[in-house]
């Protein structure tokens, strides 16, 4: 691709938004790109911490767009992207929720042929034994399922190394320092300041905290999510779809045995705030004996907390930020950042560029829209 406004481009955060948006910068002709993470790998955070569930139906259309675009990525990477498939398409059984009809309907319009159908009760049960939660409107979602997310970071972090991309690891952003008429100047832990054309942040639960540094009127909010695994149990299938419930607020899928079970519990922490608290364990075992069978007294083999951050709006804020000149943003991606990274990454370096785009999704993502709001 062939650059256009920018040469030199700091991304501040090394989790599959940043990376992502880091690889396709550097695929970009004349953009020198480097990325800033703070941990002393990739992907410690968010990315590490989540179920690795392709879903494409979102509540926000323009989110479903960069999922659908990531999803097509997913099924049919490049050549020697990865070693493995970045997707194992065991299928994704959903249950809308009430008054979904609209965003269902636009986003079947967009699903290739034959790939989502409804499933009466009677294979819904030969679908999921052990399924017992809403049943009404469900649908098999057959090229969706589960995403192999270190082979897929790992698959962008070499890809945008082999593009000419810095990927510094334990490099701690201390601040953004405003300065007039020009991007934010980086200074890092121990003094090191860094310029550039243009400062993206895909810093997570810590993008709300670079804001106010910067001078930024937006606003993030970190929210926790726990996840928990079961023991294994011989009658788990590995080849059980995965299933999601929007009316049971529960999502489920065999994980190493047993079942990878989440009741989709948030709640506002700081972004270090990733702590379990062990009374969720309960909430997970009540929504569990509501719709599964036999599997609310399972033992738990693994139970931990993640982070899921959010704008005000609940969609992500992808774009120039509305008052400070340079500093752009890949956050707010509330859980589905994984989903939709690949298309989150090409749209932001292609608006960095002044590449071609989709305007339509470019406008309902773009953090102006959030300065009237209070908080992003």
């Amino acid at each position: 691709m062939r650059a256009a406004s920018v040469s030199r481009v700091v991304v501040v955060g090394g989790g599959v938004a940043g990376v992502a948006t880091a690889w396709a910068l550097a695929g970009t002709d004349g953009v020198e790109v480097t990325l800033l993470e703070q941990e002393p790998q990739l992907g410690v955070h968010s990315t590490g911490r989540n179920a690795g569930i392709l879903r494409t139906l979102t509540e926000d259309g323009a989110t479903t767009a960069l999922a659908l675009e990531t999803a097509a990525f997913l099924q049919a990477p490049p050549a020697g992207f990865a070693p493995v498939p970045l997707l194992d398409p065991v299928g994704l059984v959903l249950v809308p929720g009430p008054g979904s009809e609209a965003r269902v309907a636009a986003w079947r319009a967009r699903k290739p042929e034959g790939a989502v159908r409804e499933l009466g009760p009677e294979e819904l049960a030969r679908c999921l034994p052990h399924y017992r939660g809403a049943a009404a409107g469900a649908l098999l979602v057959r090229d969706e399922g589960v995403i192999d997310t270190a082979a897929l970071l790992d698959g962008l972090a070499r890809g945008a190394r082999a593009r000419g991309a810095r990927l510094r690891t334990g490099a701690r952003v201390a601040g953004l320092e405003p300065v007039p008429g020009a991007a934010p100047r980086v200074r890092l832990e121990g003094g090191e300041r860094l310029e550039a054309d243009a400062v993206v942040v895909a810093a997570g639960g810590w993008a709300g905290a670079l804001a106010r540094e910067a001078g930024s009127p937006l606003e993030f909010e970190p929210r926790r999510r726990h996840l928990l695994v079961t023991a294994p149990e011989a009658r788990v299938d590995r080849r059980w779809p995965v299933v999601w419930s929007e009316p049971d607020g529960f999502y489920a899928r065999p994980e190493s045995g047993g079942l990878l079970l989440c009741a989709c519990d948030e709640d506002v922490v700081p972004p270090a705030g990733t702590d379990a608290r062990p009374e969720v364990r309960e909430r997970i075992a009540e929504v569990a004996a509501r719709c599964l069978a036999g599997f609310d007294d399972a033992p738990a083999a693994h139970f931990w907390a993640g982070l899921r951050t959010f704008c005000a709006d609940d969609a992500f804020a992808v774009g120039p930020d509305p008052e400070v000149p340079g500093l752009w943003w890949a956050a707010g991606l509330g859980g589905h950042g994984m989903s939709a990274s690949i298309g989150l990454g090409r749209l932001c370096a292609a608006r960095l560029c002044g590449l071609p785009h989709d305007a339509e999704v470019a406008r309902a993502l773009d953090p102006a829209r959030l300065a009237a709001l209070g908080r992003a």
